[in-house]
């Protein structure tokens, strides 16, 4: 009984030691001084980060030290809070790439190559609801789910008669509630959420809807596979599916290692990463495009001359289309998706330290690109790039822990759009409008 008292008794001086080593370490770095057991909360507002030590660093050479290590590849807490719904797929996994990871980049890579992509099948003037010329550019993110959907599942989805799906719901519920934890003082912590949140009953029953339906595509889709080997049709009216992401890995197993909760991981890590990353891409781009005619004229030029009257988007289209890259180029770097990135350090370092690597930082630096809030596409112009270090411009990511297919990129979504309109000029609704 006495040695466990003793030990009651020194576990909060020991964890206080090892605090005070920790922020010791870390006094010769610049930054606002923490004050003990409230850390900088004062500074950032109302969400106590006491316990948790961060480091921003925003040179690209300190950022490409760490993004291309194989060492320092674990994520930050925060991640944490969508392993209920994605669990350690490739997104949170502490390896580099695990082996579904490993089949979806081959799988992937030889996907994005194919010759020519049918443009209406991924957006087209019906998704955007144009009524009266005018649409809202965040309903594209409901018509992305609904295309990486298809793209990952082979689930389709009519969008116009079906623009409030369950799944669809349940996720952009679940999202709303995971940005809510990310900056809660207590909801972040599982037991406190379960206990008191009036939210956690909708975040329950959104990630159950979730997983039904995905283990339910899953399961119908091994039937379909077991009634190929059988000789019979894979679907019982005979119709011919496309191949979706599902399928690559159904078709790559080996002694059945992968389980239907590791298909699972992989296919929602999928559709949560490209559907947030595309939706981002083609909405800041068009964003910009609107706010910049001149640079939009010019993107609409490029589309026409390359494709002239042409209804099939091709690799090679997209390939010789060198101007909408900059632009999208430009668009990543001015209003940076990402604008931050996670590492928590266990070797080199004290451990439980993350670093964060401030991306928007990074690329709003008069270090790397002179007069950085201008919007100019040409900074990407070969002999520019030339002359910049190789991680001044990181978008998403980089090194081994790199998105699986970074040519995943918004070039499609963006010259669709701009066809459709034939030459229209997309412009930004002034605040008087939206306050009317």
């Amino acid at each position: 009984m006495i040695p466990l008292i003793v030990l009651l008794i020194l576990t909060p001086f020991l964890w206080w030691y090892l605090t005070l080593r920790k922020h010791k370490s870390l006094e010769k770095i610049p930054g606002p001084k923490p004050k003990p057991f409230i850390g900088n909360s004062l500074d950032l507002g109302s969400s106590p980060q006491a316990s948790e030590l961060k480091v921003v660093i925003s040179k690209p050479e300190l950022i490409e030290m760490i993004l291309s290590s194989n060492v320092h590849i674990t994520k930050s807490h925060a991640y944490d809070l969508l392993i209920p719904w994605l669990g350690i797929g490739l997104l949170i996994s502490t390896e580099v790439f695990n082996s579904a990871g490993n089949i979806l980049i081959e799988k992937l890579s030889k996907e994005v190559g194919k010759e020519s992509t049918d443009i209406f099948s991924y957006i087209n003037l019906y998704s955007l609801d144009v009524i009266c010329g005018k649409f809202k550019i965040m309903q594209l993110k409901t018509y992305s789910w609904l295309l990486f959907l298809e793209t990952s599942m082979g689930y389709k989805i009519d969008a116009q008669k079906n623009k409030n799906t369950d799944y669809v719901a349940a996720v952009r519920g679940y999202l709303d509630i995971f940005m809510v934890r990310m900056f809660s003082a207590w909801e972040r912590f599982g037991l406190l959420f379960q206990l008191f949140s009036k939210k956690y009953p909708v975040y329950k029953h959104s990630l159950n809807i979730m997983h039904k339906f995905t283990n339910g595509v899953i399961i119908q889709r091994r039937e379909e596979k077991s009634r190929v080997q059988l000789g019979l049709p894979a679907t019982e009216d005979g119709i011919k599916r496309k191949v979706a992401l599902l399928d690559m890995l159904l078709e790559s197993e080996s002694n059945n290692v992968l389980t239907n909760e590791d298909i699972r991981e992989e296919i929602d890590t999928f559709m949560f990463e490209g559907h947030d990353t595309t939706t981002s891409g083609i909405s800041f781009t068009i964003l910009a495009l609107a706010d910049n005619p001149d640079v939009q004229g010019k993107v609409y030029q490029e589309i026409r001359s390359i494709m002239g009257t042409d209804e099939i988007i091709t690799m090679k289209h997209l390939n010789d289309m060198k101007y909408l890259e900059m632009v999208i180029k430009e668009a990543q770097r001015f209003y940076t998706t990402v604008p931050l990135i996670e590492r928590k350090l266990e070797t080199d370092c004290n451990i439980g330290i993350t670093l964060t690597l401030f991306l928007y930082g990074l690329h709003h630096s008069e270090d790397y690109f002179s007069d950085p809030q201008k919007f100019d596409p040409d900074r990407f112009l070969p002999e520019n790039q030339s002359t910049r270090h190789k991680f001044a411009y990181v978008p998403f990511s980089a090194g081994p822990r790199n998105c699986i297919v970074p040519n995943y990129k918004p070039d499609l979504g963006v010259a669709a759009i701009l066809k459709s309109y034939n030459g229209i000029q997309i412009q930004l609704q002034s605040r008087q409008e939206k306050t009317n």
